[in-house]
């Protein structure tokens, strides 16, 4: 089963290499992300993947720069999306 982006997130934080990502993926997740309430959790996770079209190491790589970039954070186990009108 696919892991989660908020599991995504804290892995990309525990200093894991990270592929890098372009900003054609980086929009899909932003986009893909704030469709689904700027949060990503277990039970939204596939679907927020799916809608941006991305692997799961390209999203690790996209949320991985989002952290980086203060554009996201981890709230209670959550993926937090912190721009793109959230």
């Amino acid at each position: 089963m696919m892991r989660t982006l908020a599991l995504a997130a804290l892995l990309a934080t525990a200093g894991l290499p990270v592929l890098a990502q372009s900003a054609e993926q980086k929009s899909a997740m932003v986009s893909a992300i704030a469709a689904a309430g700027c949060r990503v959790n277990a039970s939204n996770n596939a679907s927020v993947l799916s809608a941006a079209g991305l692997t799961e190491d390209q999203a690790a790589a996209v949320v991985q720069s989002l952290l980086d970039s203060g554009e996201a954070a981890v709230e209670g186990g959550d993926l937090v999306l912190k721009t793109g009108g959230c």
